[in-house]
Formats: C-alpha cells, sequence, structure tokens
C-alpha cells in the first residue's frame, strides 16, 4: 500500500488505496506530499525547474520503473524507517485549486483531482503526447468517480485450521486470538479491512464441531448466524497438516448449496511444502468444476507465517466487493469494544501458558477499565474450573498469572497506544461453560 507523509489531506488515503488496486500494485511504497500557495509553488518552480511561474502541481518521482515495491527490487530507494520504498514527492498548490473550482466544480474535488494527477506522474504516466494525455485523464476520472464497496465474508472451518490467523493477516491487526488450542475462538468476531473504496467485513467463526455445553451452543449459533443471511461470500479454511477430511469435504460440499460465492485456503502450506498440499488440491478439483450446482470460486494455498498468498487472497475477496457504500467507518478495524479485545488478550496468553495443564482453557471478565488513571487500570478475572486449575494458574509464588498478566499487558499497551496497569485474579467458578449468568458475565 501508498504510505503517505507530510500534509495528507482527507481523502488522499481512500484515493491511494483505489489508485493501487486499479493499477494492481504490490508492496508498500511511501509518498510525501506538501501544500502550497501560489507563491511557494512559484520558487518551487524556479528552483527545481528552473522556471519562474505557478503550477498547480508538481511531481517529483524517484523511481525509473515501476514493478513490486520492495526492499529487493529497490534496496537504494527503500526507507527503513517507514518499511516503504520511496515513490516520490507530489506538492499540491491550493491557490490553483480553489481558482480551477470554479470552473470544474468543488474545491476539495480539485485538490483529490490534483494529488490524483500528482501521484500517476510518480508511477510513470505523463501527457505530453495526446495518447498518453487520454489514457492518463481516463484514469484520473475512473478513480475520482469510483464509489464505496464491500462485502461480508464469514469465515469457516474445522477447529484450528488458521482462520483466525487469516483474518489478522488480511486486516494487519489482531482481531482475534490464536493458539495451538483447537476452538480458540468462541465467538464470531468482525475484522474489517479497508482499502481506497473497498471494505471487507469478516465474520471469524468457531471452529465446526459438536456442541456439548451451553458455551458449545453459543459458538455453533455464531456459526450459524454467519452462514445464515449474514454473509456475501463464505471462505473455507483448510488445515493442509491434516490433509482433507471426510469432514472438510461435508463442509465445503454443504456451503455450496447457498447462493454466496465460496473460496478455499488452503492453509499451513509453510509446514507441508508441495507434496503435502497436491493431494488437497486434487481432491478440490472436482468441486471446482462440478456438472451440477454450484463450484468452489477458487482455492488458494496459503501460509500466514510466510505471508504466501495471503495478498493473493485478499485481492480476491476485494473483487467480490458490492455497491452499497461501507459497513464500518474506514479507520476500524473490528466491530468488538475495547473491553472484549482486552479479554479475548488476556485469554489468548492464558491458552499460550497454560495449554498443557489447563485442558478445558479459562474464561477471563474485564471488570473494570480506569482510563482515567496514568497509566490505565485493568482489571480482569480468570475464571477456571476446578480448585487444582487455580493453583496451576496462579503458579508457584505466583509466577504463572505474572507471567501470563507481562504478557498480555504489552499486546495491551500496543493495541490502546498508551501505558497500562493490569492486575490479574483467578476465581474458580465450577462447570462455568455450563452457567448462563457467568457466560453472560464474560461477555458470551
Amino acid at each position: 500500500m501508498f504510505k503517505l507523509t507530510g500534509d495528507v489531506q482527507a481523502g488522499f488515503g481512500r484515493l491511494a488505496g483505489i489508485i493501487y488496486h486499479t493499477l494492481n500494485l504490490k508492496g508498500d511504497a511511501a509518498v510525501d506530499i506538501t501544500v502550497v500557495n501560489d507563491k511557494e509553488m512559484q520558487e518551487l518552480n524556479k528552483s527545481t525547474r528552473g522556471v519562474d511561474k505557478t503550477t498547480d502541481v508538481l511531481s517529483f518521482p524517484a523511481l525509473n520503473t515501476i514493478t513490486e515495491f520492495t526492499q529487493k527490487n529497490y534496496p537504494t530507494d527503500y526507507d527503513e524507517k517507514l518499511r516503504a520504498v520511496a515513490l516520490g514527492d507530489i506538492a499540491i498548490n491550493l491557490d490553483a485549486a480553489a481558482r480551477q473550482a470554479e470552473e470544474y466544480g468543488t474545491g476539495e474535488r480539485e485538490v483529490n483531482y490534483l494529488f490524483v494527477h500528482g501521484m500517476l506522474h510518480l508511477l510513470g504516466y505523463d501527457h505530453m503526447e495526446e495518447a498518453d494525455k487520454k489514457v492518463m485523464r481516463e484514469l484520473e476520472e475512473k478513480v475520482l468517480a469510483e464509489t464505496d464497496k464491500s462485502v461480508v465474508v464469514a469465515v469457516v472451518g474445522r477447529p484450528n485450521a488458521g482462520k483466525s490467523s487469516i483474518v489478522n493477516a488480511i486486516v494487519g491487526e489482531k482481531v482475534s486470538i490464536v493458539s495451538p488450542k483447537p476452538q480458540t475462538t468462541r465467538d464470531r468476531i468482525t475484522g474489517i479491512c479497508t482499502e481506497g473504496a473497498r471494505q471487507i467485513v469478516f465474520l471469524d467463526t468457531p471452529g465446526m464441531f459438536k456442541p456439548r455445553t451451553k458455551l458449545d451452543e453459543h459458538m455453533d449459533k455464531s456459526i450459524k448466524s454467519s452462514l445464515g443471511g449474514d454473509a456475501d461470500v463464505v471462505l473455507v479454511v483448510l488445515d493442509s497438516t491434516k490433509g482433507m477430511t471426510e469432514a472438510d469435504e461435508k463442509l465445503i460440499t454443504e456451503r455450496l448449496k447457498s447462493k454466496a460465492p465460496l473460496y478455499v485456503a488452503v492453509n499451513k502450506t509453510d509446514l507441508k511444502g508441495f507434496d503435502g498440499v497436491y493431494p488437497i488440491l486434487e481432491k478440490l478439483n472436482p468441486l471446482m468444476s462440478r456438472k451440477e450446482g454450484r463450484s468452489i470460486k477458487d482455492v488458494i494455498p496459503t501460509s500466514c507465517k510466510t505471508g504466501r498468498n495471503i495478498d493473493v487472497l485478499k485481492s480476491a475477496l476485494f473483487a467480490e466487493c458490492r455497491d452499497g457504500g461501507f459497513l464500518f467507518p474506514p479507520d476500524e478495524y473490528t466491530d468488538r469494544p475495547v473491553k472484549f479485545l482486552i479479554a479475548e488478550t488476556v485469554r489468548e496468553k492464558a491458552l499460550l501458558f497454560l495449554q498443557d495443564e489447563i485442558p478445558h482453557g479459562v474464561g477471563v471478565s474485564v471488570r473494570q477499565v480506569d482510563e482515567n488513571s496514568d497509566p490505565v487500570k485493568i482489571f480482569c478475572d480468570v475464571i477456571v474450573d476446578k480448585q487444582s486449575h487455580k493453583r496451576i494458574a496462579i503458579g508457584d509464588g505466583g509466577e504463572m498469572i505474572k507471567k501470563i498478566g507481562a504478557s498480555a499487558r504489552r499486546d495491551i499497551e500496543k493495541m490502546l497506544d498508551c501505558q497500562v496497569f493490569l492486575e490479574l485474579f483467578v476465581k474458580v467458578r465450577t462447570g462455568w461453560r455450563d452457567r448462563s449468568d457467568i457466560l453472560k458475565d464474560i461477555g458470551y
């Protein structure tokens, strides 16, 4: 994506994203923007071009050729601090934009037009020849006319297939916790990825399983809700390390009965390699070209660890976006409240450190978040099923609960972008996964 610095105006990020997708660009590039007036633009023209006059926009490209924006492709143009390739600089003349607005439209549209015009110059487009001018003009109008689109994607699959990891990788933020334990996700998590004029809303569901407790019933209800009428697209995630099971095939064929397009991500390919993944692809092939009924739209091998094909999967889902505007503000990455995210972070760390000792997991209830204090004070209850589990969760001299708290605090501080004081209390609630009052208290 484009990383914009300098005098970034409202709407520039959206337009940059549209350009990125329209031109099918790859990697991360940084663009510095300067907003000037007539006099400043005249001085800039004199110092850089030897021309004593004002203009509406100036672009200063840094690259001679445009390919994937990676450090490998542009070793001397890569900005370590921004972690992006320096594409160039743009100067926009607000006085000129105001004058042109009287003839062509609003001031906002003219400023946006000058930004798009400048960006295309940085990407190698020009208007010296009539044919080139026509191509550039058509691109400018296409970008400016783009309307906001969105798509709702239900992410389903067997437990521990990597559904949450895929959502986190595409969203670019941690919206769902990850653990080696199956059934880590207990609720339908909404992750939001917005780039340019397109928005993907992910419904990250718990893994498919047979309900046994009230908590299981809640998880099963979340799955059915996602697959009911909420989703425009269904993404089935398979674990390549386990091959393609009968349950996986049944899940896919059931989903093909719906009208929603269906994609399959064969995940964890870094652990199997081609020889391990190929038999799965071979089994999926008949489901991609069925003579009767609907077929799988695409199968994409992925790895969240290496990033393999995550961008390919994201592009495929962006292509499914439909007219109707955004479902969430473009700067949001989840619809879950802060308390829920805090509880999930603590639960993730508890699962990480206790996975071999407490077989049935834990619940977390956020008792208080005092945002008026400095640092922000957070108090949580870690809920376990037995007194013996409490001793394990606390550890000798409180070492285990301190370890869980320290790890959770670091992630919460990144999430809230502030210092945090986190205190955890371990509480025994026998049979808590079957008690509606406790499930309601911890947000299920």
